[in-house]
């Protein structure tokens, strides 16, 4: 009976310092994003478009993940269905909508580039509709990139002088393929 309790505690204890080793200085890790589920996630990704949920016609749009069914039609519009979200299941018919994406890495990312960022940790896979809320923001600095944090800027307007500023992962961002999108303040272009 000792002998089996020993066994059990030696057990313990290697899976611990495993996971000790494992964590080392990745603030991710022991999330729930492995090979597979991360491979899962980029394929939903590289087979949706992400349109507008709130505020369809501006900068500061809410994007969620969508099916694109048609379009666009002879007005630029597109019909999708939204997959997650505040609105999932409805189908709309917008111009907004965001092609192409891939996810952003430190040597692609440039000062004042617009890329769509994601409020909540993308490597969270789990029900809520906090996960996949998208927006667009423009890229303000990258001191901190070689720790994987990214400083962006949510310009509201064409005349946003001092736009809101905050921090984020590198793994929260993608960049916008398709099609290609520009800072919408005036002073800037």
């Amino acid at each position: 009976m000792k002998n089996l309790l020993l066994v059990f505690v030696l057990i313990l204890l290697a899976g611990c310092a495993t996971k000790e080793a494992q964590t080392g200085d990745d603030p991710f890790a022991g999330q729930p994003y492995n090979r597979s589920v991360k491979r899962a996630y980029e394929n939903q990704m590289r087979y949706s478009v992400f349109a507008p949920f709130m505020y369809g016609d501006r900068f500061i749009a809410y994007y969620a993940l969508a099916d694109k069914h048609n379009g666009p039609d002879k007005n630029g519009l597109y019909e999708i269905t939204f997959k997650n979200g505040p609105q999932a299941g409805k189908t709309i018919k917008t111009d907004n909508v965001i092609l192409k994406t891939t996810p952003a890495s430190r040597s692609d990312l440039r000062k004042g580039m617009v890329v769509l960022v994601n409020h909540w940790d993308p490597k969270r896979h789990d029900d809520s509709a906090q996960t996949d809320m998208w927006r667009k923001a423009v890229v303000y600095n990258l001191d901190q990139a070689d720790k994987g944090l990214v400083m962006l800027e949510f310009p509201y307007d064409s005349n946003d002088f001092m736009a809101t500023k905050e921090t984020y992962t590198i793994q929260n961002i993608r960049l916008i393929l398709e099609p290609q999108a520009r800072d919408p303040r005036t002073f800037l272009n």
